[in-house]
């Protein structure tokens, strides 16, 4: 018997202007993706060890998860011709590469070329064109041929195939592969990806087999880099979907529940120093003057985190899938158009176009600016420049309204609380499940069912961590025909005070650190004055001081521990979500807003973390 099946889905509120404003203001250009194509042509990346080609790919992947909720015809459009362009790229032999011949099989270029792979297949999802389909196939084949066959006649293993991260960053590969694998049935790409596994996805230090043990946590493993570290994590979770082999299924979770236990910051994101998993869930109000929590590791965290939670049903790992939207995420949008002069600043003698990027690169934690750096940043032909951060942005809001409402057996799944509209059928029906709510501003959710007779299934809906309901989901099995369930979500304002640790807390990186990261194996311990921060959540959302709001983040905050009294809040005011008055005794009142709302400008200096005495 087929279970419960969704049809279709819209949404309403945040997410969909979130969505909205990256296709209207990025996804759409035509122009931009003809640059991203144009790298392979022109093969720049081996001048300077670059990753160029990565943008395409990215860009696709999260256009198709952005095109999945809106279903805009223009933006389908605009992505069906930009694969056609990418087909007409390759060479006699397949080959798609942002490197030329002399310089391929090194530094990034695999790692590009597994995002040429993962931009067509995400759009294969969406193609409605059989003939079209067939190529993108035929392409794949060849373009993956070509890497596997490449790598054979140089007698170069994948953890070799890159000076970088030992390798974790080439190793990623495994994921598309699989995915191309069971596309063709073709066990030459099984057989590939049981080499990367077996060589455990780091040079010298099996990743894959450090989180089996348990014994480390990923900071602790010797190599940190943390996006391409968990991108070589969800591939091995499509190996464990393919083999059923327990042991990496094992390997996953222990890894996912270990990066919940060491790596989460307040706003839900990873990495004090810029990128690297440096156990951040201790580390985040250290007095590090460089940028963190990469929108990159922001992303992938998500996309992983929420295949976790299909795995395992964990509702811990919604928890933390909302917690990085609601703020880290929201929080690197540039909504307000601001721009970084970060690549100007490094290249003074060159003439570097303005670039309005779609995301911020960075968040800071305690008093900092947004917008400092952007995030692998690579000049364009034309003069202007792009980023990691700024091409797999758009991923995020598709992957959180993929997995707002979930279905399987005879069960509906609410993780997310949004304004939407789901179609499912089962057992012949059609049902529609409607939420009406404008959480997280509230937790007054209504949620309608309508079916054509009377149809019995089991409505879940998720118990969100910040509150003290029961761990999980809350189950409402009943006959449903034309019924309305209304639920109130409890809203806490909640005071955090940083993590205490004496011990030392050693973390070590590859010694082949690329561009202006410098850290090398180091000894860091907590002095006493990073114990002098509180962080204040209310519900999902982390408050953030911001400069405009009449009080320096830097200065004294003074909140006592157990609580403070709390004005009610004002919603919507202005360009801020949410904004809070505090009424401490015997001290001035003061203003906390939505992290995500916080210094939008890209001048005003904000705080997560604020310092008490």
């Amino acid at each position: 018997m087929q279970g419960i099946v969704v049809k279709n889905s819209s949404f309403r509120g945040i997410s969909e202007s979130v969505a909205l404003f990256l296709a209207e203001n990025h996804l759409k250009n035509r122009e931009t993706l003809r640059h991203f194509v144009d790298v392979f042509r022109k093969h720049p990346d081996g001048e300077n060890e670059g990753w160029r080609g990565e943008y395409w790919g990215k860009v696709m992947r999260g256009a198709v998860l952005v095109y999945s909720q809106l279903r805009d015809e223009e933006l389908y459009s605009v992505l069906t011709e930009s694969v056609e362009e990418l087909l007409s790229v390759a060479e006699g032999d397949g080959r798609v590469s942002s490197y030329s011949r002399e310089k391929e099989l090194a530094s990034w270029d695999v790692w590009c070329r597994k995002y040429v792979m993962l931009g067509c297949q995400y759009y294969l999802g969406i193609c409605r064109d059989g003939e079209l389909r067939e190529r993108i196939v035929a392409f794949l084949v060849r373009h993956a041929n070509c890497i596997i066959d490449g790598l054979a006649e140089k007698n170069i293993p994948i953890t070799r195939a890159s000076g970088m991260w030992r390798g974790l960053n080439s190793s990623s590969i495994l994921e598309p592969m699989l995915y191309l694998y069971r596309l063709t049935g073709d066990k030459k790409y099984f057989d590939f990806a049981t080499d990367i596994v077996k060589r455990g996805g780091a040079e010298e230090i099996p990743v894959f087999e450090l989180a089996y043990e348990n014994r480390l946590y990923p900071y602790q493993y010797g190599v940190s880099k943390a996006y391409e570290m968990t991108s070589c994590f969800e591939g091995l979770m499509e190996y464990y979907n393919i083999t059923g082999e327990e042991k990496y299924r094992t390997a996953v979770v222990n890894y996912a529940y270990a990066l919940l236990d060491s790596e989460i910051s307040v706003i839900g994101s990873a990495g004090i120093t810029h990128e690297l998993f440096d156990h951040t869930s201790a580390r985040q109000t250290s007095f590090y003057d460089g940028v963190m929590q990469e929108t990159c590791v922001t992303v992938t965290l998500m996309k992983f985190f929420s295949r976790v939670l299909t795995l395992t049903g964990d509702s811990a790992f919604a928890d933390v899938i909302e917690r990085a939207y609601f703020n880290a995420y929201l929080g690197a949008l540039n909504t307000g158009h601001a721009e970084c002069d970060f690549l100007r600043r490094r290249n003074p003698d060159k003439t570097v176009l303005e670039t309005d990027l779609p995301f911020d690169s960075y968040c800071p934690l305690t008093a900092g600016k947004r917008g400092q750096m952007t995030g692998g940043a690579q000049l364009l032909e034309y003069g202007g420049y792009y980023g990691c951060c700024a091409a797999i942005g758009a991923a995020g809001v598709g992957i959180y309204t993929r997995n707002a409402v979930t279905a399987s057996d005879d069960t509906v799944t609410v993780n997310f609380f949004e304004k939407c509209k789901y179609e499912l059928s089962y057992l012949g029906k059609n049902i529609t499940l409607s939420i009406d709510t404008d959480y997280p501003l509230s937790g007054s959710i209504k949620l309608h069912v309508k079916a054509d007779s009377p149809v019995k299934f089991t409505l879940r809906l998720r118990n969100p961590g910040y509150t003290d309901l029961p761990k999980g989901y809350t189950a409402y099995t009943r006959e449903w025909l034309d019924d309305t369930l209304t639920v109130d979500i409890p809203m806490p304002v909640k005071l955090h005070y940083p993590k205490v640790w004496d011990e030392d807390v050693i973390y070590t990186d590859s010694p082949d650190v690329p561009l202006f990261v410098t850290v090398r194996a180091k000894t860091v311990k907590q002095s006493e004055a990073e114990r002098k921060f509180v962080a204040v959540t209310r519900g999902p959302i982390t408050l953030a001081a911001d400069e405009r709001c009449g009080k320096a983040p830097d200065s004294i905050f003074p909140i006592p521990e157990g609580g403070v009294p709390v004005a009610p809040a004002i919603l919507m005011e202005g360009d801020c979500l949410l904004k809070l008055r505090f009424d401490p005794k015997n001290a001035e009142p003061f203003y906390l807003v939505d992290y995500a709302s916080a210094g939008k400008d890209w001048r005003s200096t904000i705080a997560a973390w604020l310092p008490i005495e």
